[in-house]
């Protein structure tokens, strides 16, 4: 029991260093301009493309300001808690993007007079 104890707390631990480093701007911005560019199926492909998108952009990030790219590393448990959390987010912004673009096409649209 000691040992299940000690590694919730190690996955507690992970967790909320994931989510202390998590840098959430490339993540929507890509999310957004995906889910507003493009149709309404095949969401978690896009929700793909912009974690894709944004790991690189979050890389290079440090780079704006002279220092060396960070590049995740993806054998330690924070960094795929980060990618996870980017993916549900890129997920939920792109189905909410799909959506109100659909309810603005549907507002657009005229409807004949009736006679």
């Amino acid at each position: 029991m000691d040992e299940a104890m000690q590694f919730f707390w190690a996955m507690v631990d992970a967790s909320q260093a994931a989510l202390i480093g998590l840098n959430l701007v490339p993540v929507i911005v890509a999310a957004l301009i995906i889910g507003l560019a493009t149709g309404g199926r095949f969401y978690w492909l896009k929700a793909i493309a912009a974690v894709a998108v944004a790991i690189p952009v979050a890389a290079f990030w440090p780079k704006v300001y002279g220092m060396s790219p960070i590049w995740p590393d993806l054998t330690q448990i924070e960094a795929e808690i980060q990618v996870g959390v980017q993916f549900v987010l890129a997920w939920v912004i792109i189905l909410a993007a799909g959506s109100l673009k659909l309810a603005a096409a549907h507002a657009t649209t005229r409807r004949p007079a009736k006679a």
